[in-house]
């Protein structure tokens, strides 16, 4: 005989008593201040009933997770054939798994589905021996007083397979680990008995995979819940007054719970953090958009129903063991720390090492390239041109010395498939990060807090400096490789690099890098947003390159210039001609002063000026410049020049404005194409 599970669709809902317990009527409390029900049946009599949950670990201010609920009681509902149906519940540390698991025990026992739920801990086999010794006890197992350790798990079993009882059954197996897997696996792992429910926690997904090869099952992905039940769980454990959405203070609450990537063991810290420093939702903020963010990040909350009490300690044993059992992983993660966390195409950095590779190459005909000049008249001379051109093709020798076996261990890592494969599943495994295929393409995504874990755990002050300069230099020479950045059949390789040159430039900041390398590939990622209509990106950018480029390079450098030139264009793409047009004459006049009047740079910068008079109206002023524009470049660069053709085209169109038609109709029709 089966029982029916089959359950009405609903939404969870339950009653909790004062000090935030499932209140449970006539049942006593256990030794370690969990519900315990027990009828008053004689001592060999199985109970009635018999919860054993740790209510001390659920949250009082648990919100939300209403779909995730459902999801696993439709799991448990639906489910069909004589093994116990399992749900494993995974995701990163501190995400809400414990908490998710305990909230449907406690409600599932609250609404009679199941008269039988133990809770049994899987984070050592010293805790699942003794969760399931006293599971043993607590079913009043004919003998169990003189079973050992080992027949107690097979006792167990053989109670949960049993289904001639006719009894329906719920087991939490929570943060179940590598080692107490097996142990689960091997001895206490029901095969039988379609009543049954095996519900299951854990961090690493390789487990999710061997508890699927031993039988059938549902996964639930957790993620951090959405920003309206992150912002509720930090008013409530901050004692906040709930605050009206359109006001300043909540939309500071949101980005304080955005900065730690709604992460709800981020936002306990976070609130008790509040609490007991007395601190605004501003000052907290503040604290995590600086430098002094470790504060609160070891900071244990003791009232925490998490197992660990702040998040540096509940990353702390994944941290420690890829460090010590996986090198390649540490490399991978060193790297991928700097960039954006959002997405992260290994490809970039697999292109970026090629380029490393044929820099390797190139070393070796430099040094033929000496020899061969060595004893020819003009020496000096000739090496100077061949070193010069050498220098363009490769600038990798610089960060090499700083931190040469660093980037010898890079390239090793990524000259290897198989070592990468293994690095990401090695990272992918512990949930410091998750991993998808799109697009023929691995992507790797790290939530924000293992994104400053990484940073300052894994390396030191130093070292962030050096392996900062390292995927700076692999990055950059990966986009330097696209091509031209204007054209549009590149644009779809230059969108996935922004983000991440945006990353790379915030760091560089902050850990006070100049890199040259990295101005340059701003420089293009500007000029490729100006070109595909994103003006705002394209103006921040241009904006933060000229500033950086001003104080490393000086004010009057050609590529400093370039900048301006860049800034004036995309402003007036914007309409913000007046702003465009006072940039314009600064870039000339510097440009006329440092390259002299007939530089290419120089007559671009009067041609921009003179357009953008254009566009006020300003014609007279504009076709003046347009004319002596045009015969600079006819006497620079020849009359069939694309430049000089674009300038007598420029002047005819500001001729045509004036409604001076004639004088429009003389300049060669083909330069009008």
């Amino acid at each position: 005989m089966q029982t029916d599970h089959t359950i009405t669709e609903r939404k969870f809902d339950g009653t909790y008593n004062t000090n935030g317990g499932p209140q449970f009527l006539g049942n006593s409390l256990n030794t370690n201040g969990g519900p315990m029900y027990i009828d008053s049946s004689p001592d060999n009599r199985l109970p009635a009933s018999v919860c054993e949950l740790p209510d001390f670990l659920l949250s009082p201010y648990f919100t939300g997770r209403g779909d995730e609920l459902l999801q696993i009681d439709r799991t448990f509902s639906t489910s069909s054939g004589n093994p116990p149906a399992r749900c494993v519940i995974h995701g990163m540390p501190g995400v809400g798994k414990t908490q998710l698991a305990l909230k449907f025990a406690t409600l599932a026992f609250q609404n009679r589905q199941y008269p039988y739920v133990f809770w049994v801990s899987g984070v050592s086999v010293e805790k699942l021996s003794q969760d399931v010794s006293k599971m043993v006890d607590l079913v009043r197992l004919p003998g169990r007083h003189t079973l050992n350790q080992a027949s107690r798990l097979t006792a167990a079993r053989a109670w949960l397979e049993d289904s001639t009882a006719v009894r329906s059954w719920l087991v939490v197996l929570d943060n179940v680990s590598e080692e107490t897997a097996i142990t689960i696996l091997r001895d206490f792992l029901p095969r039988e008995n379609c009543n049954g429910r095996l519900l299951i926690t854990t961090r690493i997904a390789a487990i999710v995979e061997r508890f699927t090869a031993s039988g059938t099952l549902s996964q639930l992905a957790l993620q951090p819940p959405g920003i309206s039940h992150a912002v509720a769980m930090l008013v409530a454990g901050a004692h906040l007054e709930q605050e009206d959405r359109e006001r300043p203070s909540y939309i500071t609450i949101e980005h304080l719970v955005q900065s730690v990537g709604n992460l709800p063991l981020a936002i306990d810290q976070a609130a008790s953090y509040m609490r007991e420093t007395r601190s605004s939702p501003q000052e907290v903020l503040d604290v995590y958009n600086s430098e002094e963010v470790s504060e609160i990040l070891l900071w244990e909350n003791d009232l925490s129903r998490y197992e660990e009490k702040s998040v540096v300690a509940t990353f702390t044993p994944a941290l420690s063991r890829i460090q010590q059992t996986a090198p390649d992983a540490v490399i991978l993660l060193r790297l991928l720390c700097f960039c954006d966390p959002e997405a992260i195409p290994i490809s970039i950095f697999e292109h970026g090492y090629d380029t490393l590779y044929q820099g390797d190459r190139y070393g070796s005909s430099q040094a033929q390239a000496v020899d061969k000049l060595k004893g020819v008249r003009g020496f000096r001379q000739s090496w100077k041109r061949v070193s010069n051109a050498l220098r363009r093709k490769s600038r990798h020798n610089t960060v090499q010395a700083q931190g040469g076996q660093k980037l010898e261990a890079v390239r090793d890592l990524f000259l290897s498939r198989l070592r990468l494969s293994r690095a990401i599943q090695e990272v992918q495994r512990l949930s410091l990060v998750a991993y998808a295929l799109e697009g023929g393409d691995r992507i790797i995504r790290i939530h924000d807090l293992v994104h400053l874990l990484l940073r300052s755990k894994l390396m030191t002050n130093t070292e962030r400096g050096q392996w900062l300069e390292i995927a700076i230099h692999i990055v950059c020479k990966a986009f330097e490789g696209i091509g031209d950045h204007r054209s549009p059949q590149n644009w779809s390789q230059c969108s996935r690099f922004i983000s991440h040159i945006e990353s790379l430039e915030k760091f560089a900041e902050q850990y006070r890098l100049k890199s040259k390398e990295l101005l340059g590939a701003s420089t293009w990622a500007a000029v490729y947003l100006e070109k595909c209509g994103l003006y705002e990106k394209a103006v921040t950018l241009n904006k933060r390159t000229l500033e950086q480029k001003e104080s490393i390079l000086g004010k009057k450098h050609p590529d400093t210039l370039a900048s301006m030139n860049n800034l004036a264009v995309v402003l007036r793409s914007q309409g913000k001609y007046e702003e465009a047009e006072e940039i314009h004459r600064q870039t000339l006049a510097l440009r006329d002063s440092v390259l002299g009047k007939k530089y290419p740079d120089t007559l671009a910068s009067m041609n921009n000026l003179a357009l953008v008079l254009d566009s006020q109206g300003k014609y007279e002023e504009a076709e003046e410049i347009h004319r002596q524009t045009l015969a600079l470049r006819d006497s620079v660069l020849g009359k069939k020049h694309p430049d000089t053709l674009a300038s007598m085209n420029n002047l005819a169109l500001v001729l045509e404005s004036q409604g001076k038609y004639e004088e429009a109709e003389e300049i060669p029709p083909q330069t009008l194409a």
